[in-house]
């Protein structure tokens, strides 16, 4: 993605078609649903057996809810005209700040991170939210003031302050796979912003030092460190994960050993259903699994750029960006830990992996760059001329009633 919001001159026409972008989201966002679904539920049926005593549809119910939910987010939100989502970002993003302090003050903590909150017996991860909402509000502040950011004020306020307050409260839920994440957020947004390359510098120095800080202030973010480095380690213990996930991977082969078959999900592969699900598409999808996998979040990305490129703008563009970095980018960090090229971070794959905050954050996402898709110049007057699915089967069967 290119630094476009900023300073642009007058582009030259669109070439293509204008409902490509969003039938681009659609087809990608259908496939990662469908193979998420099938591999959550080979993945945590185990799990559920041991965890209720015999029931293997318990998790995969949890994800299936979820599924409705987000499903009707991204239905509902892709219908939306852009006037309604810039009036509802400081909802999102303000409503997502006081989600998070309440972690900061009575959070659950799973798995070694403070990034849960317990409502109606439900439980939420407000930092899956707090990702749409600071995409959404860095999209609308700095559309309005792209033409000041050559200063450092004008980077910092508000947008500047705005990513610090997430980070700072994500980072005190000890949870740094997020706060890396909500950085790639940032960054997206800033450089189509037009934000000058120096300033990416500074925030780069200051991030890579902040980082450091942060990894020896956890044992077990230098534990896990010291495992991705280490050229040899116990299989059975440190190195477990890293090395079943690549066995899972490799024992799949071409075709995959089949729906429901993997052996690693029997307690040899950690986290199979969320952060190593990857692993598990590879062991029963094979390579070809993978490959949609990399293929469907190619579309996305390609996506993406359309919108950068072609919308007039500049809150769609930045948002997009911002929206493309978080999916796209979080995709890579996890199947990047999966095949051992980073340490462990703990993010889940977006719309595969477990986790109901996770994909209710994600569809609802892809509703916002499905509903900017749908105003692309020029996109709605295709969708108007093109009769619908209905309409052209009653068409075809009236035709073949009067034949």
């Amino acid at each position: 993605m290119t630094q476009t919001a900023g300073r642009r001159k007058a582009a030259p026409a669109p070439q293509g078609s204008p409902v490509t972008t969003y039938y681009l989201l659609a087809a990608a966002t259908t496939i990662l649903i469908l193979i998420g679904l099938a591999v959550v539920l080979s993945s945590s049926s185990i799990a559920s057996i041991r965890s209720t005593g015999g029931n293997p549809w318990a998790l995969f119910l949890v994800q299936f809810a979820a599924l409705v939910v987000g499903l009707a987010a991204l239905i509902l939100g892709s219908r939306m005209p852009i006037k309604w989502w810039k009036r509802m970002t400081p909802l999102a993003f303000y409503g997502s700040l006081v989600l998070l302090v309440m972690v900061a003050l009575a959070g659950v903590a799973v798995g070694g991170n403070r990034n849960w909150i317990r409502i109606a017996g439900f439980s939420l991860q407000p930092s899956e939210l707090a990702k749409l909402g600071l995409a959404l509000f860095l999209g609308l502040v700095l559309s309005q003031m792209r033409h000041q950011l050559t200063s450092l004020k004008a980077a910092l306020v508000p947008g500047g302050i705005a990513v610090a307050a997430v980070l700072g409260l994500v980072l005190l839920g000890h949870d740094m796979g997020t706060a890396i994440v909500i950085a790639m957020i940032a960054a997206g947004a800033y450089w189509v912003a037009g934000l000058p390359a120096r300033f990416f510098g500074l925030a780069g120095i200051v991030g890579a030092l902040g980082a450091v800080v942060l990894l020896f202030q956890g044992e077990s973010r230098t534990a896990r460190i010291n495992v991705w480095l280490a050229d040899t380690c116990d299989a059975q213990a440190d190195c477990m994960q890293q090395t079943q996930g690549l066995y899972s991977l490799a024992s799949g082969g071409l075709w995959g050993l089949g729906p429901g078959q993997s052996r690693g999900k029997w307690g040899y592969l950690p986290a199979s259903d969320n952060d190593y699900i990857f692993a598990i598409v590879g062991e029963e999808w094979g390579l070809i699994g993978t490959l949609m996998i990399l293929i469907a979040f190619g579309m996305i990305l390609v996506a993406v750029m359309r919108l950068v490129h072609r919308h007039r703008d500049p809150f769609v563009q930045i948002t997009s960006a911002a929206l493309g970095a978080w999916i796209v980018g979080q995709a890579f960090i996890n199947i990047a830990v999966v095949l051992g090229l980073l340490p462990v971070f703990g993010v889940p794959l977006p719309l595969v992996s477990s986790g109901g905050s996770s994909l209710i954050a994600s569809l609802a996402a892809l509703g916002v760059l499905m509903a900017f898709a749908r105003r692309e110049p020029g996109a709605q007057e295709a969708f108007a001329a093109r009769p619908s699915m209905i309409k052209r089967s009653i068409a075809v069967v009236s035709r073949g009633r009067r034949g």
